[in-house]
């Protein structure tokens, strides 16, 4: 009815289980046994680009659209560049002054003078990055100085052809060419 257990057979037993789960545990932890490498696979990232076309090499300082706020009473206002290619082989840009506010708020305008200027990238060094409206008189690229006053609450835009509406400069604008464009914004209360 009762019977002792034999000791030595169950100690045996619970070796050999302990054993095999060891050596399982150790064939788990030691993952896959093929000699290529793994290489996890990452999401690709979207990342908007906007590029004047057409494309100049990557040895320029600057291949995008350049928008320079010379004054720290702009930083507030959203200021954005575009330009199409006019039938005319130049170049329409259009710069956009964006001073929505959630709250409303009216008050004084703001005066700026714009220097829109488009360039071709053989007619600079390869290091052209223009900060100041003196960087472009020096560089003699076309641009043309557009006055706008920007109200609270408002978008304004500001828009010229080049080289047709440039003053004269010792460079032209060749649409067919690679080239950039952008903008220099000044407050003009604070212009020297």
């Amino acid at each position: 009815m009762f019977s002792i257990p034999d000791t030595k057979r169950s100690k045996g037993f619970a070796a050999t289980v302990l054993l095999v789960a060891v050596a399982a545990l150790f064939i788990i932890s030691a993952g896959c046994t093929s000699s290529q490498p793994i290489t996890p696979t990452v999401a690709p990232t979207e990342v908007p680009v906007i590029t004047p076309a057409p494309t100049a090499d990557t040895g320029y300082a600057v291949t995008e659209p350049i928008v320079v706020k010379a004054d720290d009473s702009l930083i507030t206002t959203k200021t954005t560049i575009d330009a199409v290619e006019s039938g005319n082989s130049g170049l329409v840009v259009t710069v956009t002054y964006d001073k929505k506010n959630s709250m409303g708020a009216t008050g004084d305008g703001l005066f700026t003078l714009a220097y829109i200027f488009a360039y071709n990238y053989d007619d600079v060094p390869k290091d052209f990055n223009p900060q100041t409206r003196e960087d472009l008189f020096n560089a003699g690229v076309p641009y043309k100085s557009v006055r706008s006053t920007i109200y609270p609450n408002n978008v304004v835009y500001a828009t010229c052809e080049l080289p047709i509406d440039s003053v004269p400069t010792t460079h032209s604008l060749s649409v067919g060419k690679p080239y950039n464009y952008g903008v220099i914004v000044y407050n003009v209360n604070n212009i020297d």
